[in-house]
């Protein structure tokens, strides 16, 4: 009995330790971490805004943006490589930053593919250790840990056949063949479309709602926006499919996410489910962030990205749901901006005369009309 004790008071002490150097690392960890997604945070919030009309001919517009910091980022990676030659060097990084900006290029499908490779890699690491278990309890986890690499494998698979659909869709491109029939699709407001200008490069009407894509080189019907992660324009014909596709991988990471957590969960003595109970954010989550860091960051990771596809889904929902693209809202934006300039007498009122209600709208997308 006296060894008993000593066992279980050198066994206490020893978990004490254990939960109080995890907290110190965990608290130090949590605290840079905290720090740095806060300055992520503002810093990807301006320069989402910096996209915006209220920003218009600023500081904010010209440096703080995606495309700015993405071509410094370009440039930066390339002079590295002509040091020497520094003519030469700006020569090169001019034609890949055209070549990646301006251009269609498979370089963000393969980085995509890439991605969910790696996610998946890492998944099947997490699964690994329920494999060759010899007790009961540990083959009873197996075949848990199984069935979840079955539905993970099932929806990576499923992510990838949406990202293949669309980057195979048809937007709906307004050709000379069939630009009358897209021309009577949509009425003119005489605001954001007027009647009677001619597209110059097929010469042909242009049709309301139909935008040139600079990308594609493409005039495409009801134009939304050029995505570059699947490098296809959305426009009436598949827009359906990309709401899908973003659906599919939001949930698609947050199930990643899950999975993280789910394996951490059996990995853990079961001592550590009192604390989980007693302090959660004290002792219990700093101290898996202490001996399981990589799948813990992981499911931050994910869970943190999913929620942020998501949330861009439900505000694409939104356009869908008040039949309003994207290129239109800024176009919008921009009318407003205009109008707190004029006086009020010679402000113009911006009319959504496309919006036929919910049901109508929802149907517009999800069963487009033929333009062929």
């Amino acid at each position: 009995k006296r060894r008993q004790r000593r066992r279980r008071r050198e066994g206490n002490g020893g978990r004490r330790e254990m939960f109080s150097s995890s907290f110190s690392f965990s608290f130090s960890f949590f605290s840079a971490s905290h720090c740095v997604a806060i300055v992520l945070f503002f810093f990807f919030l301006l320069s989402f805004a910096g996209e915006k009309e209220c920003f218009r001919d600023t500081v904010v517009q010209k440096y703080v943006n995606l495309e700015f910091l993405f071509k410094c980022i370009v440039k930066c990676i390339v002079k590295l490589f002509y040091l020497r030659d520094k003519a030469k060097g700006k020569e090169k990084a001019q034609k890949v930053e055209k070549y990646l900006c301006e251009e269609r290029n498979p370089v963000s499908v393969v980085a995509y593919y890439i991605v969910v490779l790696i996610g998946y890699v890492l998944a099947l690491d997490f699964f690994s250790g329920f494999r060759n278990s010899g007790d009961e309890r540990r083959s009873k986890l197996g075949d848990d840990a199984q069935r979840e690499v079955f539905w993970f494998t099932f929806h990576s698979i499923l992510g990838i056949i949406t990202h293949i659909i669309v980057l195979t869709s048809d937007p709906g491109i307004v050709t000379e063949k069939n630009h009358r029939l897209c021309y009577k699709m949509f009425p003119f407001d005489d605001l954001l479309y007027e009647e009677g200008n001619t597209c110059r490069t097929l010469n042909i009407d242009i049709p309301a709602r139909s935008k040139w894509d600079v990308v594609t080189n493409r005039r495409v019907c009801k134009f939304d926006h050029y995505c570059a992660v699947v490098n296809q324009t959305i426009g009436l014909r598949n827009l359906r499919w990309f709401l899908l596709y973003l659906i599919v991988n939001g949930v698609l990471c947050i199930h990643g996410g899950f999975v993280c957590w789910n394996q951490v969960m059996r990995k853990v003595p079961s001592y550590w489910h009192r604390a989980k109970e007693g302090d959660f954010y004290g002792t219990f989550l700093p101290a898996l962030m202490y001996h399981h860091t990589r799948s813990i960051f992981s499911m931050f990771v994910l869970i943190s990205v999913g929620f942020g596809v998501l949330g861009f889904t439900v505000y694409h929902f939104y356009l869908v749901l008040t039949n309003v693209t994207t290129n239109e809202t800024y176009k919008y934006a921009h009318i407003r901006q205009l109008n707190k300039r004029l006086p009020k007498d010679e402000r113009v009122a911006a009319v959504n005369i496309w919006n036929r209600g919910i049901v109508s709208n929802l149907k517009e997308v999800l069963f487009p009309m033929r333009v062929y």
